[in-house]
Protein backbone atom coordinates (compact mmCIF):
# COMPACT_ATOMS: atom_id res chain seq x y z
CA UNK A 1 0.00 0.00 0.00
CA UNK A 2 1.34 3.21 -1.12
CA UNK A 3 1.49 6.69 1.29
CA UNK A 4 1.92 10.17 0.94
CA UNK A 5 4.61 10.85 3.59
CA UNK A 6 4.05 14.68 5.06
CA UNK A 7 7.00 16.54 4.83
CA UNK A 8 6.47 19.66 6.95
CA UNK A 9 3.67 19.01 9.07
CA UNK A 10 6.49 19.15 12.39
CA UNK A 11 7.92 22.50 10.92
CA UNK A 12 4.78 24.37 10.32
CA UNK A 13 4.29 26.50 13.41
CA UNK A 14 0.90 27.07 12.19
CA UNK A 15 0.17 23.37 12.82
CA UNK A 16 0.69 21.70 16.45
CA UNK A 17 -2.18 18.93 15.66
CA UNK A 18 -4.57 18.04 12.99
CA UNK A 19 -7.38 15.64 13.14
CA UNK A 20 -7.18 15.24 16.31
CA UNK A 21 -10.26 14.55 19.05
CA UNK A 22 -10.41 16.96 21.92
CA UNK A 23 -8.12 16.04 25.04
CA UNK A 24 -10.38 14.53 27.47
CA UNK A 25 -10.35 12.62 30.61
CA UNK A 26 -8.68 8.95 31.02
CA UNK A 27 -11.18 6.15 30.89
CA UNK A 28 -11.89 2.84 29.84
CA UNK A 29 -15.39 1.99 28.69
CA UNK A 30 -16.99 -1.18 28.74
CA UNK A 31 -20.38 -3.20 27.69
CA UNK A 32 -21.84 -3.09 31.38
CA UNK A 33 -20.75 -2.94 35.20
CA UNK A 34 -21.03 -6.71 35.09
CA UNK A 35 -18.05 -6.31 32.31
CA UNK A 36 -15.84 -4.86 34.84
CA UNK A 37 -16.43 -6.60 37.77
CA UNK A 38 -13.93 -9.35 36.25
CA UNK A 39 -10.70 -7.12 36.03
CA UNK A 40 -8.80 -4.76 38.00
CA UNK A 41 -8.65 -0.97 37.23
CA UNK A 42 -4.79 -1.02 36.53
CA UNK A 43 -5.28 -3.98 34.03
CA UNK A 44 -8.76 -3.09 32.61
CA UNK A 45 -7.05 -1.25 29.66
CA UNK A 46 -6.41 -4.94 28.26
CA UNK A 47 -9.38 -6.45 29.63
CA UNK A 48 -12.08 -4.08 28.28
CA UNK A 49 -14.71 -5.67 25.99
CA UNK A 50 -14.87 -2.52 24.04
CA UNK A 51 -10.71 -1.81 24.05
CA UNK A 52 -8.46 -3.67 21.55
CA UNK A 53 -4.85 -3.18 22.68
CA UNK A 54 -2.55 -2.96 19.64
CA UNK A 55 1.27 -3.12 21.85
CA UNK A 56 3.26 -5.70 21.08
CA UNK A 57 5.41 -6.52 17.32
CA UNK A 58 5.21 -4.15 15.35
CA UNK A 59 7.40 -3.42 12.05
CA UNK A 60 9.66 -0.69 11.58
CA UNK A 61 12.06 1.60 9.36
CA UNK A 62 14.17 3.91 10.58
CA UNK A 63 15.80 6.78 8.32
CA UNK A 64 18.38 9.20 9.89
CA UNK A 65 17.09 11.81 7.85
CA UNK A 66 13.24 12.93 6.21
CA UNK A 67 14.84 13.14 2.81
CA UNK A 68 15.53 9.46 2.42
CA UNK A 69 11.94 8.42 3.29
CA UNK A 70 10.35 7.40 -0.29
CA UNK A 71 8.04 10.21 -1.60
CA UNK A 72 5.67 7.52 -2.44
CA UNK A 73 6.34 5.13 0.40
CA UNK A 74 4.81 1.54 -0.43
CA UNK A 75 4.83 -0.54 2.62
CA UNK A 76 5.05 -3.74 0.33
CA UNK A 77 8.40 -3.21 -0.59
CA UNK A 78 9.91 -0.90 2.22
CA UNK A 79 12.22 -2.98 4.56
CA UNK A 80 11.30 -3.27 8.27
CA UNK A 81 12.76 -4.85 11.05
CA UNK A 82 10.59 -5.84 13.75
CA UNK A 83 10.11 -3.94 17.39
CA UNK A 84 8.49 -4.18 20.31
CA UNK A 85 5.82 -1.00 21.23
CA UNK A 86 5.57 0.71 23.48
CA UNK A 87 9.65 1.41 23.36
CA UNK A 88 12.19 3.71 22.75
CA UNK A 89 13.97 3.57 18.87
CA UNK A 90 16.65 4.20 20.93
CA UNK A 91 16.90 1.41 23.39
CA UNK A 92 15.94 -0.50 20.63
CA UNK A 93 19.13 -0.10 18.77
CA UNK A 94 18.82 3.09 16.91
CA UNK A 95 19.77 6.47 17.28
CA UNK A 96 21.77 7.97 20.03
CA UNK A 97 20.38 8.53 23.61
CA UNK A 98 20.70 11.95 24.53
CA UNK A 99 20.97 13.59 28.18
CA UNK A 100 21.15 17.48 27.99
CA UNK A 101 19.72 20.12 30.59
CA UNK A 102 18.70 23.58 28.57
CA UNK A 103 20.56 23.10 25.23
CA UNK A 104 18.83 21.56 22.45
CA UNK A 105 20.43 18.86 20.29
CA UNK A 106 20.43 21.30 17.01
CA UNK A 107 21.08 24.65 16.09
CA UNK A 108 18.58 26.47 18.09
CA UNK A 109 17.14 29.29 15.73
CA UNK A 110 13.37 29.80 16.86
CA UNK A 111 10.99 29.61 14.76
CA UNK A 112 12.71 27.66 12.57
CA UNK A 113 13.13 23.66 13.71
CA UNK A 114 15.48 21.35 10.97
CA UNK A 115 13.15 20.09 8.47
CA UNK A 116 15.35 17.42 7.65
CA UNK A 117 15.14 15.02 10.67
CA UNK A 118 15.30 11.31 11.85
CA UNK A 119 12.19 9.94 11.11
CA UNK A 120 10.94 6.55 12.23
CA UNK A 121 7.93 4.60 10.45
CA UNK A 122 6.23 2.12 12.46
CA UNK A 123 3.49 -0.78 10.79
CA UNK A 124 0.97 -2.66 12.33
CA UNK A 125 -1.89 -4.46 10.89
CA UNK A 126 -5.34 -4.98 12.92
CA UNK A 127 -8.66 -6.64 11.99
CA UNK A 128 -11.99 -4.66 11.97
CA UNK A 129 -15.34 -5.75 12.43
CA UNK A 130 -18.94 -3.88 13.78
CA UNK A 131 -18.02 -1.02 10.90
CA UNK A 132 -21.31 0.80 11.85
CA UNK A 133 -19.57 1.42 15.41
CA UNK A 134 -17.55 4.37 16.36
CA UNK A 135 -13.80 3.52 16.03
CA UNK A 136 -11.39 5.78 18.19
CA UNK A 137 -7.36 5.19 18.00
CA UNK A 138 -5.72 6.27 20.75
CA UNK A 139 -1.62 6.78 21.52
CA UNK A 140 -0.97 7.12 25.18
CA UNK A 141 2.69 9.00 24.23
CA UNK A 142 5.16 9.29 21.00
CA UNK A 143 8.02 11.27 21.24
CA UNK A 144 8.52 13.65 19.24
CA UNK A 145 5.64 14.27 16.93
CA UNK A 146 3.31 11.79 15.00
CA UNK A 147 1.53 11.60 11.83
CA UNK A 148 -0.79 8.64 11.49
CA UNK A 149 -2.29 7.15 8.42
CA UNK A 150 -4.69 4.12 7.73
CA UNK A 151 -5.09 1.96 4.38
CA UNK A 152 -3.02 5.09 2.34
CA UNK A 153 -4.86 7.74 3.83
CA UNK A 154 -3.61 10.48 6.03
CA UNK A 155 -5.91 10.24 9.22
CA UNK A 156 -3.96 13.01 11.60
CA UNK A 157 -0.84 14.90 13.45
CA UNK A 158 0.09 15.58 16.62
CA UNK A 159 2.91 17.04 19.19
CA UNK A 160 3.17 17.43 22.42
CA UNK A 161 5.42 14.18 23.26
CA UNK A 162 3.54 12.95 26.75
CA UNK A 163 -0.04 13.55 26.04
CA UNK A 164 -2.57 11.76 24.39
CA UNK A 165 -3.49 11.67 20.69
CA UNK A 166 -6.97 10.20 19.57
CA UNK A 167 -8.50 9.93 16.42
CA UNK A 168 -11.26 9.05 15.06
CA UNK A 169 -10.59 6.35 11.73
CA UNK A 170 -14.38 4.98 11.32
CA UNK A 171 -14.44 6.23 8.16
CA UNK A 172 -11.43 4.93 6.89
CA UNK A 173 -11.84 1.29 8.37
CA UNK A 174 -12.35 -2.28 6.13
CA UNK A 175 -14.17 -5.05 7.01
CA UNK A 176 -11.04 -7.83 7.98
CA UNK A 177 -7.68 -6.73 7.84
CA UNK A 178 -6.75 -2.77 8.28
CA UNK A 179 -2.89 -1.21 7.75
CA UNK A 180 -1.80 1.45 10.13
CA UNK A 181 1.47 3.60 9.16
CA UNK A 182 2.57 5.75 12.72
CA UNK A 183 5.24 8.13 11.07
CA UNK A 184 7.47 9.67 14.27
CA UNK A 185 9.31 12.68 13.50
CA UNK A 186 12.45 12.62 15.95
CA UNK A 187 11.94 16.91 16.81
CA UNK A 188 9.41 19.14 15.58
CA UNK A 189 8.43 22.77 16.79
CA UNK A 190 6.60 21.20 20.08
CA UNK A 191 10.56 20.32 20.75
CA UNK A 192 11.00 24.20 21.88
CA UNK A 193 8.51 23.34 24.24
CA UNK A 194 10.07 19.87 25.62
CA UNK A 195 13.87 21.01 26.43
CA UNK A 196 14.38 19.71 29.70
CA UNK A 197 17.09 18.09 32.28
CA UNK A 198 16.28 14.66 31.10
CA UNK A 199 17.32 11.74 28.51
CA UNK A 200 15.95 12.76 25.11
CA UNK A 201 14.25 9.29 23.22
CA UNK A 202 11.91 8.83 20.24
CA UNK A 203 9.19 6.42 19.29
CA UNK A 204 5.51 5.17 20.75
CA UNK A 205 6.22 4.69 24.04
CA UNK A 206 2.90 3.85 25.74
CA UNK A 207 0.08 1.81 24.68
CA UNK A 208 -1.76 2.34 21.67
CA UNK A 209 -5.26 0.69 21.26
CA UNK A 210 -8.63 1.23 19.48
CA UNK A 211 -11.96 2.04 21.33
CA UNK A 212 -15.20 1.13 20.28
CA UNK A 213 -18.57 3.35 21.00
CA UNK A 214 -21.91 3.08 20.13
CA UNK A 215 -23.94 5.70 18.65
CA UNK A 216 -24.87 7.32 22.39
CA UNK A 217 -21.50 6.86 24.36
CA UNK A 218 -19.79 8.96 26.97
CA UNK A 219 -16.69 11.47 25.87
CA UNK A 220 -15.54 12.82 28.82
CA UNK A 221 -16.45 13.54 32.62
CA UNK A 222 -15.47 15.94 35.72
CA UNK A 223 -15.67 15.16 39.57
CA UNK A 224 -15.14 17.93 41.20
CA UNK A 225 -14.28 18.10 45.00
CA UNK A 226 -14.76 21.37 46.97
CA UNK A 227 -13.90 21.48 50.32
CA UNK A 228 -16.92 23.08 53.13
CA UNK A 229 -15.70 24.63 56.32
CA UNK A 230 -17.67 22.33 57.94
CA UNK A 231 -15.37 19.54 57.33
CA UNK A 232 -17.66 18.08 54.67
CA UNK A 233 -16.78 17.99 50.83
CA UNK A 234 -19.26 19.33 47.72
CA UNK A 235 -19.07 16.71 44.96
CA UNK A 236 -19.62 18.39 41.03
CA UNK A 237 -20.24 15.96 38.72
CA UNK A 238 -20.98 16.60 34.62
CA UNK A 239 -20.65 14.16 32.28
CA UNK A 240 -20.53 14.94 27.95
CA UNK A 241 -20.96 12.69 25.23
CA UNK A 242 -23.30 11.53 22.23
CA UNK A 243 -26.82 11.16 23.83
CA UNK A 244 -30.19 10.78 22.72
CA UNK A 245 -33.45 12.22 24.31
CA UNK A 246 -33.54 8.69 26.17
CA UNK A 247 -30.17 8.83 27.30
CA UNK A 248 -29.56 9.12 31.48
CA UNK A 249 -26.64 8.67 33.09
CA UNK A 250 -26.07 7.05 36.84
CA UNK A 251 -23.63 7.77 38.70
CA UNK A 252 -22.93 6.32 41.68
CA UNK A 253 -20.64 5.40 44.88
CA UNK A 254 -21.26 2.40 47.36
CA UNK A 255 -22.53 4.10 50.84
CA UNK A 256 -21.45 7.56 49.23
CA UNK A 257 -24.11 8.83 46.98
CA UNK A 258 -26.28 8.41 44.07
CA UNK A 259 -27.60 10.59 41.09
CA UNK A 260 -29.37 9.97 37.65
CA UNK A 261 -28.64 12.92 35.17
CA UNK A 262 -30.78 13.70 32.13
CA UNK A 263 -30.65 16.39 29.85
CA UNK A 264 -28.00 19.03 31.20
CA UNK A 265 -25.89 16.09 32.52
CA UNK A 266 -24.09 18.11 35.45
CA UNK A 267 -25.58 17.68 39.38
CA UNK A 268 -23.93 18.88 42.74
CA UNK A 269 -23.82 16.57 45.62
CA UNK A 270 -23.84 18.14 48.86
CA UNK A 271 -22.44 17.91 52.18
CA UNK A 272 -20.94 14.72 51.36
CA UNK A 273 -19.42 13.45 54.82
CA UNK A 274 -15.93 11.37 53.54
CA UNK A 275 -12.58 9.34 55.15
CA UNK A 276 -9.76 11.87 53.52
CA UNK A 277 -7.10 10.98 51.10
CA UNK A 278 -3.26 11.19 52.72
CA UNK A 279 0.17 9.68 51.51
CA UNK A 280 -0.16 7.52 54.45
CA UNK A 281 -3.87 6.59 54.38
CA UNK A 282 -4.99 6.59 50.47
CA UNK A 283 -8.40 6.39 50.88
CA UNK A 284 -10.03 6.24 47.27
CA UNK A 285 -13.82 5.53 46.59
CA UNK A 286 -14.86 3.75 43.49
CA UNK A 287 -16.92 5.91 41.02
CA UNK A 288 -19.65 4.03 38.57
CA UNK A 289 -20.90 6.12 35.29
CA UNK A 290 -23.38 4.12 33.64
CA UNK A 291 -24.77 5.22 30.32
CA UNK A 292 -28.65 3.64 29.29
CA UNK A 293 -30.88 4.02 26.46
CA UNK A 294 -33.85 4.17 28.12
CA UNK A 295 -33.67 0.83 30.43
CA UNK A 296 -31.07 -0.69 28.29
CA UNK A 297 -27.00 -0.12 29.84
CA UNK A 298 -25.03 1.21 26.48
CA UNK A 299 -21.72 2.04 28.27
CA UNK A 300 -19.99 1.70 31.67
CA UNK A 301 -16.87 3.38 33.08
CA UNK A 302 -15.50 2.99 36.87
CA UNK A 303 -13.23 5.51 38.15
CA UNK A 304 -12.10 6.42 41.62
CA UNK A 305 -11.62 9.83 43.05
CA UNK A 306 -9.93 10.67 46.54
CA UNK A 307 -10.96 13.80 49.04
CA UNK A 308 -8.28 16.46 50.55
CA UNK A 309 -7.83 19.97 50.81
CA UNK A 310 -4.80 21.90 51.27
CA UNK A 311 -3.99 25.37 52.05
CA UNK A 312 -1.00 27.82 52.96
CA UNK A 313 -1.09 29.38 56.22
CA UNK A 314 2.26 31.80 55.77
CA UNK A 315 4.94 29.31 55.45
CA UNK A 316 3.25 26.41 56.91
CA UNK A 317 1.75 23.76 54.44
CA UNK A 318 -1.59 22.36 55.49
CA UNK A 319 -2.87 18.77 54.10
CA UNK A 320 -6.32 18.43 55.87
CA UNK A 321 -5.69 21.05 58.37
CA UNK A 322 -2.46 19.73 59.58
CA UNK A 323 1.06 21.09 59.48
CA UNK A 324 3.06 18.38 56.51
CA UNK A 325 6.73 18.91 55.30
CA UNK A 326 6.71 17.63 51.88
CA UNK A 327 9.39 14.72 51.45
CA UNK A 328 9.00 14.22 47.59
CA UNK A 329 11.25 13.46 44.82
CA UNK A 330 11.09 13.99 41.03
CA UNK A 331 10.38 11.48 39.15
CA UNK A 332 10.84 10.31 35.24
CA UNK A 333 9.43 7.50 32.95
CA UNK A 334 12.71 5.69 32.70
CA UNK A 335 13.38 2.25 32.28
CA UNK A 336 17.10 1.05 31.68
CA UNK A 337 15.68 -0.88 28.31
CA UNK A 338 12.75 0.44 27.30
CA UNK A 339 13.26 4.13 27.71
CA UNK A 340 10.27 6.24 28.65
CA UNK A 341 8.05 3.15 28.43
CA UNK A 342 6.76 1.75 31.91
CA UNK A 343 5.14 -0.78 32.75
CA UNK A 344 2.12 -1.19 36.09
CA UNK A 345 5.15 -2.84 37.28
CA UNK A 346 7.86 -0.97 36.89
CA UNK A 347 5.52 2.10 38.34
CA UNK A 348 4.27 0.34 41.36
CA UNK A 349 8.04 -0.79 41.71
CA UNK A 350 8.85 3.16 41.93
CA UNK A 351 6.34 3.65 44.41
CA UNK A 352 7.51 0.96 46.92
CA UNK A 353 10.96 2.52 46.53
CA UNK A 354 9.43 6.75 47.53
CA UNK A 355 7.99 4.44 50.27
CA UNK A 356 10.98 2.96 51.28
CA UNK A 357 12.55 6.30 51.57
CA UNK A 358 9.28 7.72 53.35
CA UNK A 359 8.54 10.12 50.56
CA UNK A 360 5.31 11.40 50.78
CA UNK A 361 5.04 13.82 47.68
CA UNK A 362 6.56 13.08 43.90
CA UNK A 363 6.39 15.53 41.13
CA UNK A 364 6.14 14.12 37.78
CA UNK A 365 8.13 16.19 35.75
CA UNK A 366 8.20 17.19 33.56
CA UNK A 367 4.70 15.78 32.01
CA UNK A 368 1.61 13.71 32.61
CA UNK A 369 2.24 10.36 33.89
CA UNK A 370 0.15 7.70 32.53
Amino acid sequence: MEYRIHRNLHTDFNIFEDGKLQERSYFIPFSSEKAFENTDYKNERYNSDRVTVLSGEWDFAYYKNLSAVPTSFDTENAKFDKVNVPCTWQRTGYDQIAYINTRYPFPKRPPNIPSDVAVGIYRRFFDADNLQKRKILTFLGVAGALAVYINGEYVGYSEGSHNTAEFDITSLLQSGKNEILAVVYKWSNGTYLECQDMFRENGIFRDVYIIEQEENHIDDFLLRPEYNSDGTYNLKISVSGSFSDDTTIEISSEGLFEAVLKKSYETEIEALSVKEWTAETPSLYEVHIVLKDKENVVEAVRTYIGFKNIRIDGNVFLFNGKPVKLLGVNHHDTHMTKGYAMSIEDMERDVQLMKEYNCNAVRTSHYPPD
